[in-house]
This record gives structure tokens, C-alpha cells and sequence, in this order.
């Protein structure tokens, strides 16, 4: 009966102390959930609205989680519409698919973060530049004037596979 108030206060510190400990050893952050996005809405507008024949990725499996689509210009597309999809890959890294009309160099170094030509890639029966960076690769493709980019932190392998499910789209 001779406890005192300072007695309760210390026990409570030593058993809160333990119970954090526990908590911080125990405890494990929860990784960013994907939000994952439509992209038919968006590549359906475009084929309806762009000046060229539109294609996209399609039949991909369901791992190749789509993050983003939009259809509008960029900062160095020049006024030009771009069809830009975005990827988490099965590996968990990331794969973009772009394409516009928009042909000069400030266009293909802010698609490819300034990739620097690294050879060609035959994707199927058709030829892709390779372009890369220290973090970043590239698959370019001009075709009667339109500019297909499939880019990203995916390894080689992923980013053919997206560039292998392009097809042709029909509004």
C-alpha cells in the first residue's frame, strides 16, 4: 500500500516502452495502391479527333497495370495532340506509350528524357530506334509522319512486349 503515484507513472512508461517497441518492429508500411485508370475513353477520342491513324496497346495481360491516359498536347509537342498511356509493368517498373504528329527533337527528348540513339530494335517486322539514358529506355518509330514512343524504367524485354501490342484503332 505504500505506492505512490510516481510508482503507477513508471510502470505505465516501462509497459508503454515495450508495447512501442513491439509496434515498431512488428509494423510494416502498406505499399501505394496502383490506381488504375480506363484507357479506352481516352484512346477511343483520339481516334475520333486526331489528323492521323491512331494505334495503342492492346491485349496486354492483366499485370500491365494502366496508371494514366490522356489526349493533349505537351510542353514540346508544338500544339500537337499526344496520346499518352502510362504502365506499371509486371516487374512493378514503368512503360509509356506515346504518339502524335509531333515530330522535332524538343518532342523526342522530353518523351525519351533525352535518350541518346543506341541502335535499332526490330519489334515484330517492324524497326524501332532505340534510345537510352542511365535510368531510362526507349523505342522510337516514325511512320508517314507520325512519332510512336514507348519509354519508360522497364528493362528492354517489357518495353517490346508494350511495343509488340501496339495495333490499329477504329473510332
Amino acid at each position: 500500500m505504500r505506492q505512490t503515484v510516481g510508482d503507477m507513472v513508471r510502470s505505465m512508461a516501462v509497459v508503454l516502452a515495450l508495447v512501442f517497441v513491439i509496434v515498431l518492429l512488428a509494423w510494416r508500411p502498406d505499399p501505394e495502391a496502383v490506381t488504375v485508370v480506363e484507357t479506352a475513353p481516352v484512346v477511343t477520342a483520339a481516334a475520333r479527333m486526331a489528323e492521323f491513324d491512331v494505334t495503342a496497346p492492346a491485349s496486354l495481360p492483366a499485370d500491365w497495370q494502366p496508371t494514366s491516359a490522356r489526349w493533349e498536347p505537351t510542353a514540346d509537342s508544338g500544339g500537337a495532340s499526344v496520346l499518352h498511356l502510362g504502365y506499371v509493368t509486371p516487374s512493378g517498373e514503368y512503360a509509356q506509350f506515346s504518339e502524335s504528329t509531333a515530330t522535332g527533337e524538343p518532342y523526342l527528348d522530353e518523351q525519351t528524357a533525352g535518350g541518346v540513339p543506341a541502335g535499332s530494335q526490330l519489334v515484330g517486322d517492324v524497326a524501332w530506334e532505340r534510345r537510352e539514358t542511365d535510368d531510362r529506355r526507349s523505342l522510337v518509330r516514325v511512320d508517314a509522319g507520325t512519332v510512336t514512343v514507348v519509354s519508360g524504367s522497364a528493362d528492354w524485354d517489357e518495353l517490346i512486349a508494350l511495343a509488340g501490342s501496339v495495333q490499329p484503332v477504329t473510332p
